[in-house]
C-alpha cells in the first residue's frame, strides 16, 4: 500500500507550528511519535513541509526539528546551518496563524498520487482538484508532476530530460488564470528552465499546429553565439515534443491567448 506522506505532513504541520509558537524545538523521535510513525521516516514528512516552504518563501519551518547533537539532520537544506540561530529566530518570530495548513488536501487520507492522476485522467475537472489544494506552492508542484508524467520527463523544444532542469510552463499566466486553467495539465507545457523564462517573456511561443517560434529569425535585434542560436533560431518552427495522449495537447484557446498577451498574432507564420 502506498503510503501518505501528504497525510502525515498535514499531522506534523500543527505539531511544527506549536514548537514556533514555544520557541522550541522537537526531536526527529518526538516528531516521529506523536504522528505514529518511525522517527527514520520522518525525513520523508519533513522534505514535503520543507519545500512547500521554501516555495512559498516563507521561514524555514523544518529548521525546529533537531538530532541528537541538537541540529537539523543532513537532509535540511532550507537555511545555512552555520547561521542557525537567524533561521530559528525567523521562525519563531513568524506570524503562523495567517498561514492555513497546506496539506488540508490530504486530511481524509486522499493521497498526492491520486490528485495527479486526476489532472491527467480528467483535465476538464482540474478546479476540483485546485479547491482541494488551494495553496499555490503545492498546486504548482502537482502541476509540474502532472506534466512530467504526460511529456514522459521531456522538454517540449529539446526533449531534455534532466527532470531537475525541468519546470511546468503555463501557456495562460498563473496570475490571469482561472482557477481551472491554474491546473489545466493542457494550459501547460513541460519545458527546461531556459526556454520556461524565454516563453513566459513572451519570446518565444507555439503555434497552433505545435511549432515552436522564436520572435527574432531574421537575427536583427543583436548579435548571437553559437550556442543561442541553437537554442533559439535553430527550433523556429519546429515541431515540439508532445504528449502522447492528444487529449493532453495544449489546447488551442489557451495558445491565442499566449499570442494575444506577447502581441504575437502580427507576427506568426502565415499571417
Amino acid at each position: 500500500m502506498e503510503v501518505n506522506q501528504s497525510e502525515r505532513a498535514f499531522l506534523a504541520w500543527p505539531i511544527l507550528i506549536g514548537s514556533a509558537k514555544k520557541g522550541e524545538t522537537i526531536t526527529y523521535k518526538e516528531l516521529g511519535d506523536k504522528i505514529g510513525i518511525h522517527h527514520r521516516t520522518v525525513r520523508y514528512v519533513l522534505g514535503l513541509i520543507q519545500d512547500y516552504c521554501m516555495e512559498e518563501k516563507l521561514p524555514p519551518l523544518t529548521i525546529l526539528i533537531v538530532n541528537q547533537s541538537g541540529k537539523p539532520g543532513g537532509g535540511f537544506i532550507a537555511w545555512d546551518v552555520d547561521n542557525y540561530d537567524e533561521g530559528f529566530n525567523k521562525v519563531i518570530e513568524y506570524n503562523w496563524d495567517i498561514i492555513e495548513n497546506p496539506f488540508s488536501y490530504a486530511s481524509n487520507g486522499e493521497q498526492y498520487g491520486q490528485l495527479i492522476s486526476a489532472l491527467i485522467q480528467k483535465p476538464e475537472e482540474a478546479e476540483d482538484v485546485y479547491t482541494k489544494v488551494k495553496t499555490r506552492g503545492i498546486a504548482q508542484t502537482m502541476f509540474r508532476d502532472a506534466l512530467l508524467k504526460t511529456y514522459k520527463n521531456k522538454c517540449a523544444f529539446t526533449k531534455l530530460s534532466f527532470t531537475s532542469g525541468l519546470q511546468a510552463a503555463h501557456i495562460i499566466p498563473w496570475s490571469k488564470s482561472s482557477k481551472a486553467e491554474r491546473m489545466d495539465i493542457r494550459n501547460g507545457i513541460l519545458l527546461n528552465s531556459f526556454h520556461h523564462s524565454l516563453f513566459d517573456q513572451g519570446m518565444i511561443t507555439i503555434t497552433n499546429d505545435y511549432k515552436m517560434v522564436f520572435y527574432d529569425p531574421e537575427m536583427q535585434e543583436g548579435s548571437y553565439s553559437e550556442y543561442d542560436k541553437l537554442l533559439t533560431i535553430n527550433l523556429h518552427l519546429k515541431e515540439i515534443n508532445l504528449p502522447k495522449n492528444k487529449e493532453h495537447w495544449p489546447l488551442a484557446k489557451y495558445i491565442n491567448k499566449h499570442h494575444e498577451l506577447h502581441e504575437w498574432n502580427e507576427y506568426l507564420p502565415n499571417k
